[in-house]
């Protein structure tokens, strides 16, 4: 497969294998979204670079393994641990996937099946039973990280040049075997305790606090709750749910409530109809000061409301003026 690029982020998020998750973007981009694949079938590699910082929010295949792995440059969180070039963070199936990048950042990910994780870690020697289906971030150290992103970035480069040879089921099996290997060896050799050296607090009810705010924040956003109400639909104290919010995200309840609004009013700007206004659009949502949404909303998206607004008005009517013709 060629390098995919995208201008949008979410088509970028889209094509992620492995999770289904949303994307919301925290500040200015400087380039495009850009995604790299080797589909070896039991393993798919994926060389991301993303277009802006920002948050994601998912859950992981069932059936499926997915590691993460930070490149150099970058400076993102998941599951609240600060991603270094000593560790990756390991998913186990159908688990909650939290991140959240402060700049324009790189990644490789890897996606899994499950059975051939399984069928391999009996090869594996010193593998605790159990380890394989917590999601958590393995120290290992800066060599055995290295050694792993060489092994993926090697095999990206290979197919740029050939991308028929992975099209040969021993090439396929070879490669995925070598990259379950090496990653079943880090876990194996690696410390799960890497809590203690990310962002100071080891996860415990962390993720479900999150969970429960996010879904009340979306409901708030819908007009099903008021957002005053979240440290009881959380149940948990102030202090806890900012901490929480601060170590998953990078930023309080406050602030990604509002992120989450903004992205929610784009995507209802971007499937505008005739006689909707900017103002009405806002209003569904309960935002009253337009100025200041205006402002947020530029600053995030590069583009004004009222433009995005126009752009999608003028889409539709091109769209109705092509089925009359027909």
């Amino acid at each position: 497969m060629a390098i995919l690029t995208f201008n949008d982020f979410e088509a970028y998020a889209d094509s992620v294998a492995g999770v289904d998750g949303q994307m919301r973007v925290t500040g200015r981009g400087h380039g495009d979204w850009t995604l790299e694949v080797v589909d070896a079938g039991d393993v798919i590699a994926m060389l991301g670079v993303d277009g802006a910082p920002m948050m994601y929010r998912g859950l992981s295949h069932a059936g499926r393994y997915h590691a993460y792995i930070t490149l150099p440059g970058s400076e993102a969180y998941m599951q609240g641990h600060h991603a270094t070039d000593e560790l990756f963070i390991w998913f186990a199936p159908g688990t909650e996937v939290h991140g959240v990048t402060r700049v324009t950042s790189r990644f490789i990910a890897l996606d899994l099946a499950a059975g051939a994780v399984q069928a391999r870690a009996s090869e594996v020697s010193g593998l605790v039973d159990g380890r394989l289906d917590r999601t958590h971030a393995v120290l290992v150290g800066r060599e055995e990280i290295s050694q792993l992103i060489a092994l993926v970035v090697r095999a990206l480069k290979i197919h740029r040049r050939r991308p028929h040879l992975f099209e040969a089921p021993m090439v396929r099996r070879a490669f995925s075997a070598q990259v379950i290997h090496a990653l079943l060896r880090c876990i194996a050799l690696g410390s799960s305790d890497a809590a203690r050296r990310s962002r100071g607090r080891p996860i415990v009810s962390r993720n479900e606090i999150i969970s429960r705010s996010v879904q009340h924040i979306q409901r708030s956003i819908r007009g099903e709750a008021t957002i005053g109400e979240l440290t009881l639909s959380a149940r948990t104290s102030q202090r806890s749910l900012n901490r929480a919010f601060d170590e998953i995200f990078g930023m309080g309840p406050q602030q990604y409530y509002m992120i989450e609004r903004l992205h929610v009013i784009r995507r209802a700007l971007r499937e505008a109809r005739p006689g909707d206004t900017v103002t009405l659009i806002c209003s569904r949502f309960g935002v009253w000061d337009l100025c200041r949404f205006a402002g947020m909303y530029r600053k995030i998206f590069g583009i004004h409301p009222s433009v995005e607004l126009a752009a999608a008005l003028e889409a539709g009517r091109s769209r109705g003026a092509l089925r009359r013709s027909r």
